[in-house]
């Protein structure tokens, strides 16, 4: 709960009883959960949407870089290979 120790909580609950009454200090309470339970919600969907918008430009370019490494591949007539192996062409030749 942020900066506040067991004293504070226990003042604030203390005065909102004084000010609002045993009758309204439910309620109050009630919906101050549920304002607090909105704004948390929009947070993270603000933080989500944040993410997403960061995170598109790095996976565009991923994705072109890939296609051009493909279609060089096909002009060169390159073989294909799993991923993790080497090429023929890219193994390190011996010397005589």
């Amino acid at each position: 709960m942020g900066n506040l120790g067991w004293a504070e909580i226990a003042v604030i609950v203390v005065v909102a009883l004084v000010v609002l009454g045993p009758d309204k200090l439910p309620g109050a309470a009630r919906q101050i959960g549920n304002v607090i339970r909105q704004v948390r919600k929009i947070s993270t969907g603000f933080q989500q949407e944040l993410q997403n918008a960061l995170d598109e430009p790095i996976e565009e370019e991923a994705r072109r870089r890939g296609q051009i490494a493909v279609e060089e591949g096909k002009k060169t007539g390159g073989e294909e290979s799993e991923p993790g192996q080497t090429l023929a062409s890219e193994q390190p030749r011996s010397s005589p």
